[in-house]
């Protein structure tokens, strides 16, 4: 027996009888025509019924005798199979922790974002920027200063989101100069005739702002050091000053004290220069990303848990949302970088 007492066939019941009475007002519409609509509307206001009266009964099944809804897969239903988003960021620890850092990020966004993401870990900055800049990955944790390069590159790149550094609160980190207090270097001029070592020339921290310094200082690169070497990631870096490579480093301040915190930098190991406050390491996507997956990273790393690493692999204290103009002061201090190597004193 039809239940016509359903809120949803009362209003088709409505719907059908007044298009009648529009119907029969219509004089100019021929008879026969009339009767044909009117055969058809009577057939519709018997299945249309029927069938919501069907769908609530099964709706009102129990559970024991209800059957699972099978959802169609993609594959069965035509739709494309989403690739996972590939994500790349800068190996800056040692293979144990950086291999941690790849899958706690790749099952967070995963898990965040509700589809699959690939986190590819990258030997250098000039890697992490190539497959940013030609749209290997559409995601990178790049430094500022490799940041600006890329963007530079490809301007189809945007900032989004930075780490908040643990210990004070904002989007900021500080390179410093370290040195081996048994060198007997104890100013900045006291390192000409030194051996030197820098972490990458896309190293914002490991490299940039030192050198600016070092130039207003009025040393030269080209001379006034016994060598000058590269180690690639700042924990490299550091390794090369305790191991005797060295006699000081340029690099992140935060990874220094992870390291003296951790017991394994002595007394023997001096800090002689800190830097302004730098703005930390930008999350970057390619923005031909929908807008709507750009904004639900945003919203992903906002979330981001407490003590999520950095790019190197310092335990942050949450993400903030970031933009182009915060990294002007780096555009500013790598311009003055370009003009003093180009007009050595």
């Amino acid at each position: 027996m039809l239940d016509f007492g359903s809120v949803g066939a009362k209003s088709i019941i409505r719907t059908l009888t007044q298009v009648e009475e529009f119907l029969a007002m219509q004089a100019q519409i021929p008879q026969k025509l009339k009767v044909l609509i009117k055969r058809k509307l009577a057939v519709m206001a018997l299945v249309v019924p029927t069938l919501l009266v069907i769908s609530s009964g099964c709706g009102t099944q129990t559970a024991s005798n209800s059957k699972p809804q099978l959802t169609p897969s993609p594959q069965a239903s035509g739709e494309k199979v989403s690739s996972p988003l590939m994500v790349a960021i800068l190996n800056q620890s040692n293979e144990t922790e950086q291999k941690e850092r790849e899958r706690f990020l790749a099952e967070y966004l995963t898990k965040a974002l509700k589809q699959p993401v690939s986190v590819q870990g990258v030997k250098d900055y000039n890697g992490t920027v190539d497959l940013l800049v030609e749209e290997k990955v559409q995601v990178a944790v790049l430094g500022p200063l490799t940041y600006i390069e890329a963007k530079r590159r490809n301007p189809q790149v945007e900032a989004i989101a930075a780490s908040i550094t643990k210990g004070t609160g904002r989007p900021w980190y500080k390179a410093a100069i370290v040195v081996n207090a048994t060198s007997g270097i104890k100013t900045i001029e006291d390192m000409k005739g030194k051996r030197l070592g820098f972490v990458s020339k896309l190293s914002t921290s490991g490299y940039m702002f030192p050198v600016v310094h070092l130039l207003d200082k009025g040393l030269n690169l080209d001379g006034d050091f016994a060598s000058v070497e590269f180690f690639k990631t700042h924990e490299n870096t550091l390794g090369a000053l305790l191991e005797g490579k060295v006699d000081a480093v340029a690099m992140e301040l935060d990874v220094y004290k992870k390291f003296k915190e951790a017991g394994k930098v002595s007394d023997d190991y001096q800090i002689i220069w800190e830097s302004e406050p730098i703005p930390q390491s930008p999350i970057v996507v390619s923005q031909k990303l929908s807008p709507k997956l750009i904004a639900e990273l945003k919203e992903a790393f906002i979330k981001a848990p407490v003590g999520m690493s950095t790019v190197a692999g310092v335990a942050s204290d949450g993400y903030t949302l970031v933009q182009d103009s915060d990294y002007d002061r780096v555009r500013q201090v790598k311009k003055q970088l370009d003009e003093k190597l180009a007009n050595p004193k």
